[in-house]
């Protein structure tokens, strides 16, 4: 618990308010991903961290994911000083709502919550990371146990970047085959399948590929991070985490968990957008596609 805390520390009804083109890529691409660089030193996201407005709110978060969602716990809530923590394990990495942080200057602060730190792990050791990145010309912070980049044409705005060596891997493994194990009253949650990254210039999108090499960005904007998970880059007005696509079992299963939990959003054939008036302001979508 102590490392995770150190990343953050360390229609069917209704209006629908977030559209599937927008924030998601082309699901009907996922079967003609590249093979993976063997070399690559991200192997995947650890935690993927959630600021919050206040603490009321992140209490509401942390209920969303673990109640509604049936994400399995990775830490109990708690409070530091002003700022509450919490982990959720959602497959292949930890969802962490935290805060209030007042000392961070937000592109906008109209939210409730947004999605902010990408903690990256990586397979090398900082020692190496750190002189990859030199390497790069990419700014960054070494910090005892982990390197927070401090690029501005990447951590600009709403996003966070951070690399850390993570050695809990037998207990995401465990909370991984609970998530699945609830196969009657859940939605079928398997992992998170995509993350949505929004730039403002190309200047960004090239810092992107020069932090992520030798993993590629496709000309449609996906970069597949390992075999669960793709991010995928979309420009738009911020740099910032647009959203997160959640693979399920079945996007039938799914609609009919959430209709009777009153969970209201949009509905297409592979894919299911919920209305942010629920997520309290964060953009979120199911598929069943492989």
């Amino acid at each position: 618990m102590i490392n995770l805390l150190k990343i953050c520390i360390i229609t069917f009804l209704g209006t629908v308010i977030l559209y599937k083109n927008n924030y998601t890529s082309d699901w009907s691409d996922l079967n003609n991903l590249p093979d993976l660089e063997p070399e690559s030193w991200i192997p995947g996201v650890h935690t993927l961290s959630i600021h919050i407005r206040d603490t009321s709110t992140h209490d509401s978060v942390y209920q969303f994911f673990h109640n509604k969602l049936k994400l399995p716990v990775y830490y109990f809530p708690i409070q530091i000083g002003q700022r509450k923590y919490a982990g959720l394990y959602a497959g292949n990495m930890a969802l962490e709502p935290c805060g209030p942080y007042s000392d961070i200057d937000y592109a906008d602060n109209k939210f409730r919550s947004i999605f902010y730190g990408l903690n990256l792990e990586v397979s090398e050791s900082l020692q190496a990371i750190e002189q990859i990145l030199c390497d790069r010309n990419i700014k960054q912070q070494v910090n005892k146990g982990s390197i927070y980049i401090r690029d501005s044409n990447l951590t600009d705005e709403n996003i966070f970047i951070g690399l850390y060596e993570i050695p809990d891997k037998d207990k995401r493994d465990s909370l991984a085959s609970l998530l699945i194990a609830d196969t009657i009253n859940s939605p079928g949650i398997e992992y998170i399948k995509e993350i949505s990254i929004g730039y403002k210039m190309e200047m960004n999108l090239l810092e992107w590929k020069k932090l992520l090499d030798p993993l590629k960005i496709e000309k449609k904007g996906t970069c597949r991070i390992n075999d669960s998970l793709q991010l995928y880059f979309i420009k738009g007005d911020i740099n910032e985490v647009k959203s997160i696509t959640f693979k399920v079992s079945s996007i039938r299963k799914t609609e009919k968990y959430f209709l009777e939990n009153d969970l209201t959003g949009f509905a297409s054939d592979h894919t299911i957008s919920l209305d942010s008036t629920k997520t309290f302001d964060l953009a979120i979508y199911f598929t069943d596609a492989e």
